[in-house]
């Protein structure tokens, strides 16, 4: 005895999907993306801190050549080379992510200072809240909590 092809008896073996393996499937994409998506933000976070930075090791620069075209006055030098503050750091397309400054500056030392600018990606850093460079080439950085974080920021 065959069955006929339209008969709900013969639809019960039809191709699909049932409601328990949509549900392990959904469970499976939260749980990627619950683990997926903190860590992107992270990595943007560290590009954002890379760009920090190298604003910072640039500006050192600048000053160290502004000091040398003018001894006399070391870093308080106001030549073409040197560098003015604050400045911005900038994203590709132009938006400033984070602020230099230059909160102590004398004719032989100099400390740079990089803070995320408001409302902006490099805002939500709050690992690397502050990040500073001296003329010695001292590296350091501290949280939003004014903690230590040298060593996650540089």
């Amino acid at each position: 005895m065959t069955i006929a092809r339209n008969t709900p008896r013969a639809r019960s073996g039809a191709a699909g999907f049932t409601l328990i393996e949509i549900m392990i499937a959904v469970v499976i994409a939260a749980l990627l993306l619950a683990i997926a998506v903190p860590s992107y933000r992270e990595q943007t976070r560290k590009g954002y801190r890379s760009l920090a930075t190298a604003g910072l090791m640039d500006r050192a620069a600048r000053l160290e050549r502004c000091a040398a075209l003018d001894p006399t006055t070391g870093f308080l030098a106001t030549n073409a080379a040197c560098p003015t503050f604050p400045s911005n750091v900038t994203d590709e397309a132009g938006a400033a992510l984070w602020a230099i400054t230059i909160p102590t500056r004398t004719a032989t030392t100099y400390t740079l200072q990089a803070r995320p600018v408001a409302n902006t990606p490099a805002a939500g850093d709050t690992l690397c809240a502050v990040i500073q460079l001296t003329q010695a080439g001292v590296r350091s950085a501290t949280n939003s909590s004014s903690a230590d974080s040298t060593a996650r920021c540089w």
